[in-house]
């Protein structure tokens, strides 16, 4: 993952900081078990959370993706 790719994801989830926090808690999730959410070859959890991120498979609950918004973390259902 390139800086610019990882730019337009901060800006999408409203920064730096919220994509590291929404990255952080997935990753707990897949340690204790959790299903992943799409196909990948990705070994590395942290790999797979923004694999699974870039998919749109995983949001912030409540964050208009066109606005800076807040809220639970919550998968996307398809």
């Amino acid at each position: 993952m390139n800086k610019s790719e990882i730019d337009g994801l901060a800006e999408k989830f409203g920064g730096r900081f919220k994509l590291t926090v929404l990255i952080q808690k997935r990753v707990r999730e897949l340690v204790k078990g959790a299903a992943k959410l799409i196909e990948t070859d990705h070994k590395n959890l942290i790999d797979v959370a923004i694999d699974e991120i870039k998919a749109g498979k995983v949001v912030y609950e409540g964050m208009d993706l066109a606005e800076d918004g807040g809220g639970k973390k919550k998968k996307k259902d398809d």
